[in-house]
């Protein structure tokens, strides 16, 4: 039939890349690029992300975790400064054993007893890196804001249909520059509260889309495995559908302003509140000074008074 024909054909030409065509075919460089294109949104249901993880008690409590961690980075993360300092500790190491796993252990389809134990061995390890580096409070302000960069780097990796960026290497660098440019910023004293502010709100917004992801299974939280460069299921795509564009306009957008604003005003009333007890303090420093001259004064007439006496 007719549209079995076309399936077929649009499967075939979907196998094509767009090198292929502007070399082999000798087709125009935009003309490949839209080729390319259409055909993938002809064939996006069956590339989209299928069920690739089951819903169990490792996916509940990571999802729980992801969003209980992001709300309170997202409108407390520059007030806890401490447990902002022990959340990026414990998403740093986590990630890093999170990349280790996938590299080395090549788990496409894990049962639910292993990403059980992959579940605790990540936390135990979190929570002991976010100790250590809470005690090593200059560096974990530079965790901070790396943790706020990488962020949003993801972030905007997210808004379109395989990725902003195609190529795996700039893929790469653009993590790299986001993630150290933030980090940066962050180690000089002098900018660090309003870097904090940003860093923490992008963070709980990341943090609370790949969480609210678990449950709503967008593909946000499998496009992390993509935008690393490992390889996925056959025929998987990231595409930013209707509940991927939900969850970047309302927690990405909505809740980044209120985030910002949120912690921008409880910022400034803090700077009011200090600054209300200093003069509190001086005022009070200064009638304490002002009452020992009284007293001075009047106990040296009296001393004047009894001199003159005898």
């Amino acid at each position: 039939s007719i549209v079995t024909a076309t399936s077929h054909i649009a499967e075939e030409i979907r196998k094509w890349d767009t090198e292929k065509l502007i070399g082999e075919k000798g087709i125009p460089d935009g003309l490949a690029f839209a080729i390319v294109n259409f055909i993938n949104e002809l064939t996006s249901e069956k590339k989209a992300r299928g069920n690739d993880y089951p819903l169990d008690a490792a996916s509940y409590l990571t999802g729980l975790t992801l969003i209980v961690s992001g709300v309170v980075s997202l409108f407390r993360g520059n007030k806890y400064k401490w447990l902002s300092i022990f959340i990026a500790a414990f998403y740093g190491i986590c990630m890093v054993l999170l990349l280790f796993i996938l590299k080395y252990q090549n788990v496409t389809n894990p049962s639910s007893t292993l990403r059980f134990v992959y579940f605790v061995i990540c936390t135990g390890a979190g929570a002991a890196a976010g100790i250590f580096f809470v005690c090593l409070w200059p560096t974990g302000r530079i965790l901070v804001g790396a943790l706020g960069g990488f962020s949003l780097a993801m972030i905007c990796l997210s808004t379109r249909t395989n990725g902003l960026i195609s190529n795996q290497l700039i893929r790469y660098i653009w993590i790299g520059i986001c993630t150290v440019f933030n980090a940066t910023l962050a180690g000089i004293q002098r900018f660090y509260q309003y870097v904090a502010i940003i860093s923490t709100v992008m963070s709980g917004c990341y943090l609370l889309m790949l969480g609210t992801d678990v449950f709503v299974r967008g593909g946000m939280l499998a496009s992390f495995k993509t935008f690393w460069g490992y390889n996925q299921p056959e025929d998987y795509l990231y595409i930013v559908d209707t509940n991927v564009i939900i969850i970047l306009s309302t927690i990405g957008f909505v809740g980044g302003l209120f985030g910002i604003g949120a912690q921008l005003l409880e910022f400034w009333i803090d700077q009011r509140r200090d600054v209300l007890i200093i003069d509190d303090d001086q005022m009070t420093m200064t009638s304490n000074d002002e009452k020992s001259n009284l007293i001075g004064s009047f106990t040296k007439r009296l001393k004047n008074t009894f001199k003159k006496g005898i």
